[in-house]
């Protein structure tokens, strides 16, 4: 029985995209209880709910009317609030490092998405647990926080298999909805190893994330952004509904946070990840545990989410790691002055991304010190939306030294702050092109434009709105279908930010969805010499050379992608893959073993080694393989669909029957089901139900009359009136 063309299709699902000895601490003003080294009898269990992209003035706890999010409320009524918490980036991956290992980026070396995996030395909150002896398992809802990034260190199980509960278009991320993500952190609840363990949770949603589109039946919310809150908020609702019918609720110490807000077209700016104003660095911070915390309290004293780390090991009377945040689980709890902590935050982004001038900044109490070419000083106290910069005020104006002054001190702090996280030593280095790429860019003219023009080298990023806006423009046409405006959009941008790699990337995909692959792939070249840590650009260059022949260059990308991203499954399934098809089956199996290992919960490759037992006749074998695949990935449409191919090739009908209607429910819009149950109906004598399916599976797009001719299980339906209808119909231009 034929597979169709399972490769090609996995292929193009798959995604387009040193530690040293460190001195001790300086001592901080800490709460920490006495330090235990293991669980006791009546450790409690802990949750983390983290919801991407969440400003803190957009629920209701925090003061908006308009909000739709009791449940979040709720947490807030029956525990403490802080006022005023702040991320360290606008940006996911680096405040999530953040949020578990309670380290700053310049300690922690996480900078952006994407290319800055975690270092393996630091210790994670949830490789501290798991010593401890917890159950730890976590969920996420987005590819950036996929496990190939080092976020899953302690965790026993990482949910990241996102490529089935959502569908992206060429143009998104892929992700998946809160609910679908809930789906599965609850039946973990309930179906968990041990419920006389305590657990750890960690539960990410990504919904307020843009493109904003909450479901129909979020109804009444004042934009749509506020409406994808309140879907979060029902998911979030669901999870404490099942912790109580659970009984361990109130034992469990709940944490509820964001990685950062959204400025909603504050300071020019639409989404996030450029400026580090309060829009964009406040979060919500809410803790919940009765035994310990009174409820309704409000923090006023500023926290870090660095700070979160230390406070649940305080609050679970656990050691306390060597970190820059400290315990605040006695100042939550008592009236005591709380101690008065500096907030750092940054974003390299404007660097990284367009090559303009970084952004740092400090907050100290009601002020905001924010270092870049032209400085900025904010009195939040009398100018909460930071709109007015002491700093540009006239010489000799009432108040200018004074600001002068200030600003200076806070330099001051700021810099033994990013000091501080240099006596960490995780530094992420760079990956260098290799001596093969370089003389390939030169030849072909892509090098000479690797540095940013001296108009924008330096800029600073409050200059560049206008390109900003320009960017999420062209994204938004290429979201929406609109790849020529797109590119006609971006192409002169490039002209005066040759190094914006992200616009490269997006008109080099437009290209690809327009049919100009040469064209695509001139810009995926000149993207990789300006950042040559991209492992989708990598793995998209090498498919490409793939698709021309170029079997050994495909397999220089993807190696150079492996040495990007080491725990690259993508890259691993395609080396794979190519041993394959030259003939060295041992090699394949060794390659899609290595990515079983470094990812058991992704489904890809073991798809990719029941092709290989498949197609060597080893259905037992292929079995195994794919029914592991279903087994992590229980709604994933292809391990299904290859399921029931190959127990109809083992002759089991029933089987077969059951796994073909189960993949066409995950997708009804594919034909393959239902034309291989054609086959089981035939099998059976039920030629009318047979005629049926293939109706179907034609109405659905198949359209190869020379295949339905020569597929044996078929002959008996040749001569039956509907199916020579079928061929007619089929042979028509």
């Amino acid at each position: 029985m034929k597979t169709g063309k399972l490769v090609l299709v996995l292929l193009l699902q798959l995604v387009v995209l040193a530690g040293c000895s460190r001195p001790k601490a300086p001592e901080l003003v800490s709460d920490s209880p006495p330090e235990l080294n293991a669980v006791e009898s009546k450790s409690p269990s802990i949750l983390v709910i983290t919801v991407d992209t969440l400003r803190a003035d957009r629920l209701g706890c925090y003061g908006f009317a308009a909000a739709q999010t009791p449940n979040i409320d709720r947490l807030s009524r029956e525990g403490v609030r802080v006022h005023h918490a702040v991320a360290p980036a606008p940006i996911t991956m680096p405040s999530h490092t953040s949020i578990f290992t309670g380290l700053d980026p310049p300690a922690h070396g996480v900078r952006d998405n994407g290319t800055f995996p975690v270092p393996q030395e630091i210790e994670t909150l949830a490789e501290r647990l798991k010593s401890a002896g917890y159950q730890t398992q976590a969920f996420v809802s987005a590819e950036v926080l996929h496990s190939r990034y080092g976020l899953d260190q302690g965790f026993d199980g990482y949910d990241d298999e996102l490529r089935k509960e959502a569908r992206p278009t060429d143009f998104d991320r892929q992700e998946r909805t809160g609910d679908e993500t809930m789906d599965r952190a609850l039946q973990w609840l309930s179906e968990r190893p041990s419920k006389a363990e305590p657990f750890f949770v960690w539960v990410h949603l990504f919904d307020p994330h843009q493109p904003y589109r909450p479901p129909a039946s979020v109804q009444g919310a004042p934009t749509l952004y506020d409406g994808e809150i309140a879907f979060a908020d029902q998911q979030i609702g669901r999870l404490i509904e099942a912790f109580e019918r659970e009984g361990v609720l109130d034992e469990t110490i709940v944490v509820f946070t964001s990685d950062h807000g959204e400025s909603l077209g504050e300071h020019g700016e639409e989404t996030h990840a450029v400026f580090i104003y309060e829009s964009t660095i406040r979060v919500p911070l809410l803790v919940r545990y009765p035994p310990k915390l009174p409820a309704g309290k409000v923090y006023a004293e500023s926290v870090r989410i660095v700070d979160i780390m230390p406070t649940v090991l305080g609050l679970a009377e656990l050691a306390q790691p060597d970190v820059q945040g400290i315990d605040l689980s006695k100042a939550l709890a008592s009236d005591k002055p709380p101690p008065a902590l500096p907030q750092y935050s940054e974003s390299l982004y404007p660097e990284l991304a367009f090559g303009m001038a970084p952004l740092r900044g400090v907050r100290q109490k009601n002020w905001t010190y924010i270092r870049a070419p032209r400085a900025e000083l904010y009195d939040r106290a009398s100018d909460p939306g930071e709109t007015r910069n002491l700093l540009d005020l006239p010489k000799g104006a009432p108040g200018a030294a004074d600001a002068k002054q200030r600003a200076g001190e806070l330099d001051r702090l700021l810099g033994t702050l990013i000091e501080d996280g240099r006596r960490f030593g995780f530094v992420a280095q760079p990956q260098a092109l290799d001596d093969d790429t370089v003389e390939m860019l030169q030849a072909l003219g892509y090098m000479e434009e690797t540095e940013a023009p001296g108009a924008l080298r330096g800029m600073d990023p409050k200059d560049g709105v206008p390109i900003y806006r320009k960017v999420s423009e062209a994204f938004r046409l290429a979201r929406d279908g609109s790849c020529p405006a797109a590119v006609e959009v971006l192409t002169p941008l490039l002209g005066r930010l040759p190094n914006l790699v992200q616009a490269r990337n997006r008109i080099a995909k437009c290209q690809l969805k327009m049919g100009n692959p040469k064209a695509a792939k001139r810009q995926y070249l000149k993207s990789l010499a300006h950042d040559p840590n991209q492992e989708g650009v990598l793995l998209q260059l090498g498919r490409m050379q793939l698709a021309e022949g170029d079997a050994e260059g495909a397999r220089q990308r993807f190696l150079q992608a492996l040495e990007v991203i080491p725990s690259s499954v993508d890259a691993m399934v395609l080396l794979g893959h190519l041993d394959f098809t030259a003939g060295r089956p041992d090699d394949a199996k060794a390659w899609y073993r290595k990515a079983i290992e470094a990812d058991p919960a992704q489904p890809i490759p073991y798809l990719f080694l029941g092709e290989l037992h498949f197609r060597r006749g080893e259905l037992v074998e292929a079995r195994r393989a794919y029914e592991q695949a279903r087994k992590v990935a229980p709604r994933d449409f292809t391990a299904s669909l290859q399921l029931g191919i190959c127990t109809l090739a083992l002759g089991e009908p029933n089987e077969s029957e059951r796994y073909l209607l189960e993949a066409s429910r995950i997708d009804p819009a594919q034909w393959k089901p239902f034309y291989y149950l054609a086959c089981v109906k035939v099998g059976r004598g039920d030629l009318d139900s047979a005629s049926s399916h293939l109706r179907k599976a034609v109405a659905l797009g198949f359209s190869d009359a020379r295949r339905l001719q020569s597929e044996r299980c078929f002959s008996p339906l040749q001569t039956q009136p509907d199916f020579q209808e079928l061929m007619r119909a089929l042979a028509q231009p």
